[in-house]
């Protein structure tokens, strides 16, 4: 199936991936279609390798690192449990009162035995169209531009910048 397809399937964006083990297939297959899009080309995604096997609690959802550009990406999958409300514009300080759909670290992403290490992005995210949307692009950004660290360094900034004047509690 390839992205289209998995975002066209009934289940989509297979919400019950925990207990309904098509789902989580789908899932999986959904974020690999999603990462191979944001490559120049797909013949590209044979300098990416996985490192990690997808969790079932999507915490890793993907893991992948290219090892010819030194970089890799973590993928977790964001999920509103608590069912709390999206954060609003201009909230006080409150922890844990509402979900944030999106976030993103840079990291040191280590392969499974812990012997190598790439600098990578973390990024924790929904499935919502917005949160995807953002994911998009900084995936995109780690995978195309020769050196992404300084743009989604400054892009990071960007984004935390703005969480603090719309008043999020993130410290």
């Amino acid at each position: 199936m390839n992205l289209e397809q998995l975002r066209k399937h009934p289940s989509f964006p297979f919400q019950a991936f925990q207990q309904n083990d098509l789902e989580f297939l789908l899932l999986e297959m959904f974020w690999v279609e999603f990462f191979r899009d944001c490559l120049d080309t797909p013949d590209q995604a044979q300098d990416w390798e996985p490192l990690f096997p997808a969790e079932r609690d999507g915490v890793p959802i993907l893991v992948v690192a290219n090892a010819k550009r030194n970089r890799a990406l973590r993928i977790h999958l964001r999920t509103n449990e608590d069912e709390r409300p999206l954060y609003p514009s201009g909230t006080p300080e409150l922890p844990n009162e509402y979900f944030l759909p999106f976030d993103l670290w840079l990291d040191t992403i280590r392969d499974s035995t812990g012997s190598t290490a790439y600098p990578g992005l973390v990024i924790s995210t929904d499935m919502s169209a917005p949160a995807l949307d953002l994911t998009r692009k900084l995936v995109t950004m780690l995978c195309r531009e020769e050196e992404p660290a300084g743009l989604i360094q400054a892009w990071l900034d960007n984004y935390y910048e703005e969480l603090q004047t719309r008043g999020f509690y993130w410290k």
